[in-house]
């Protein structure tokens, strides 16, 4: 600006202008830059978060495969390999993605107390008076243990929604027998059990972001779980619970060593494969593990799960391992 004037001219208007434009190009790039390293390193922990998840998830099923309370029409049902344990290496998009199923039990949620004394009834059925701890959604076919003098359990006629503190009445019918072969007084605990149940893990394709930028399907890491069968048939999973735990999952492998040997179970003729298994184990009685149809839950062994999840940084993914020790608990009489 010269002396003696006011304003400025268009050149020093050009200059300042530029300087400023200078001058917030590079806050906008350092703001991007800073923008973008954000959001990688929140991407990385989701994943990093969805890894530990997956197989903190599947250790705890794991640890509760089998039947802690087999009902009584398993008594005469061989439910040894493969239909206890089911291990389908597979492939989806490309990349290794194993299928693993197993029966169990689930516990139902929460705990009550017997309200009143019950006494064996003479048709095998009768009606419990519960106060629960909690709300507690009962089912035709579970099984409610009642630890009072005597262990004993009872089949669940018919479905039943307790309420905390007000509790309700449960009828409960046959399971193997009478109902309650023993009196039990007021004050016992009592727990419910839902037998039967199948869980398997899998990789799906599946579309989790519907509209005009939708990916389209990505791979996920789904657990599923359904009523499980007692004819020793094959559950169906059409209408089972589903539950994603990863998604844009790169890889997932499963190898099992009932003898704690490396590798185990990944060919395609898995039943041959557990029989050649089982030869090399014994069994408790000093008998070839082989011979023993329920040598599967006397020995147990070690899984390996290796799952892998796309990161945010193109062509790189995160890894993780765990090994864990199965000790089935029951898949016989």
């Amino acid at each position: 600006m010269r002396p003696g004037r006011t304003g400025f001219s268009l050149l020093e208007l050009l200059v300042a202008l530029l300087c400023m434009g200078l001058l917030l190009g590079g806050m906008v790039r350092v703001w991007g830059a800073g923008l973008g390293g954000w959001t990688r390193v929140n991407e990385a922990l989701t994943a990093r978060r969805a890894l530990r998840w997956s197989l903190d998830r599947m250790a705890e099923d794991l640890r509760m495969m089998g039947c802690l309370f087999p009902p009584p029409e398993l008594r005469a049902l061989d439910l040894g390999p493969p239909r206890c344990f089911s291990l389908v290496p597979g492939q989806v998009d490309g990349q290794p993605a194993d299928e693993l199923s197993w029966v169990t039990d689930v516990p139902v949620p929460g705990e009550a107390e017997l309200s009143r004394a019950i006494a064996p009834g003479p048709d095998g059925e009768a009606t419990v008076q519960l106060r629960p701890d909690r709300a507690m959604d009962l089912e035709a076919g579970d099984l409610l243990l009642v630890a009072g003098d005597r262990f004993e359990f009872a089949r669940v006629a018919g479905p039943a929604r307790l309420a905390p503190g007000r509790g309700g009445a449960v009828r409960v019918g046959r399971a193997g027998g009478a109902a309650f072969s023993h009196p039990h007084g007021a004050g016992a605990l009592v727990q419910a059990v839902r037998p039967l149940r199948a869980v398997r893990y899998a990789v799906v394709l599946k579309t989790l972001d519907h509209g005009p930028r939708s990916r389209g399907a990505v791979p996920c890491l789904v657990r599923f779980e359904t009523a499980g069968s007692s004819d020793g048939t094959a559950p169906s999973w059409r209408d089972a619970d589903q539950e994603v735990l990863a998604q844009h999952v790169a890889s997932f492998r499963v190898d099992f060593s009932p003898d704690l040997r490396f590798p185990g179970i990944r060919g395609a003729d898995q039943a041959a494969t557990l029989g050649n298994l089982a030869a090399r184990l014994r069994a408790p009685d000093g008998g070839a593990g082989a011979a023993d149809p329920f040598w599967f839950r006397k020995a147990g062994g070690l899984v390996e799960v290796r799952l892998a999840i796309r990161g945010p940084v193109p062509q790189r993914f995160l890894e993780r391992r765990q090994r864990l020790v199965v000790a089935p608990r029951n898949f016989g009489p």
